[in-house]
C-alpha cells in the first residue's frame, strides 16, 4: 500500500486514484511515484495517473483516470465544486449510464474552454454546459440523458442506435418527453420527421426501437415522466 497517509486518503476520495500533480503537492516527486509503481504500491493507469495497490479495479477506471488527467493538479472534489467541470459526454456518457453499447474507442468529454488532450484515446468537445445538463454518477460529472440525445443527434448518429439510447433512457426513468422532443427538434428531418418537429422525431425513433405507436406518443407528451415501457 501507499506509505503516505495523506496520499492514501486522497486516493480513497478519487476511486483509489491519484495524479502525479496532486502527489507533488503532498511532497512526492514524479520519481517517487515511479518508484512506488515499480515496488507495486501504485499501478500506472495512464500518463500521470496512478491507482493505489489494493484499490479494486472497475470497468470505469479508464474513464475516471482520463477525467482526472484532464485537470491533474486539482482534486476531484475541487473540480466538482467548480462552476464548469469537465463532463463525460456523448457516447461515453451513454455507455457509463447503460443507455446503449456505442462501441466507441474514444473517451469523450465536454469542457468549457478549448483543451488539447494528451492521450490519443480522448476526444474533447468544447462548449458550455448548464448545470441541468449533467448529473453526478458515483462522483463523476456525466451528461444527462436528454443532453446525450441532443449531442448524438447533432453528430448524425444513425437512427437505430439513437432510438435504442432513447428507449433505454425512458426505461431508466426521470426523462422528460418534452425535453427529448426539444433537443431533437433541430435534427428532426434527419430522422424522418418534418423539419423542427421534435415530438414527431421522438415518436418515430421510439417506434424504431419497437415501442408501440400509442405508447410512443404518450412518452412524447409535455412534462411526461417515464418509469418503464410496460
Amino acid at each position: 500500500m501507499v506509505t503516505s497517509t495523506e496520499l492514501a486518503d486522497l486516493a480513497s476520495e478519487q476511486w483509489g486514484m491519484v495524479t502525479t500533480a496532486q502527489a507533488r503537492v503532498l511532497g512526492f516527486s514524479a520519481q517517487d511515484m515511479a518508484r512506488m509503481a515499480k515496488q507495486g504500491r501504485l499501478e500506472r493507469l495512464r500518463h500521470g495517473v496512478y491507482r493505489a495497490a489494493g484499490a479494486p479495479p472497475t470497468p470505469q477506471d479508464r474513464l475516471r483516470a482520463a477525467w482526472l488527467a484532464l485537470d491533474p493538479a486539482h482534486t476531484a472534489a475541487e473540480r466538482r465544486r467548480g462552476p464548469a467541470p469537465a463532463v463525460v459526454s456523448h457516447r461515453s456518457a451513454a455507455d457509463v449510464q447503460g443507455l446503449g453499447d456505442t462501441a466507441a474507442d474514444e473517451l469523450e468529454f465536454t469542457v468549457p474552454a478549448r483543451k488539447q488532450p494528451r492521450d490519443p484515446d480522448v476526444r474533447i468537445h468544447c462548449r458550455h454546459m448548464d448545470r441541468e445538463d449533467w448529473i453526478l454518477l458515483d462522483g463523476l460529472p456525466v451528461a444527462a440523458p436528454s443532453k446525450i440525445v441532443g449531442d448524438l443527434a447533432a453528430e448524425h448518429m444513425d437512427g437505430g442506435h439513437l432510438a435504442g439510447i432513447i428507449r433505454n433512457a425512458i426505461i431508466h426513468g426521470n426523462v422528460d418527453g418534452a425535453r427529448l422532443a426539444e433537443v431533437l427538434a433541430p435534427y428532426a428531418h434527419r430522422y424522418g420527421a418534418v423539419a423542427g418537429d421534435g415530438e414527431g422525431a421522438l415518436v418515430l425513433l421510439l417506434e424504431q426501437a419497437d415501442v408501440p405507436e400509442a405508447l410512443a406518443r404518450l412518452y412524447a407528451l409535455p412534462s411526461h415522466k417515464q418509469g418503464s415501457t410496460t
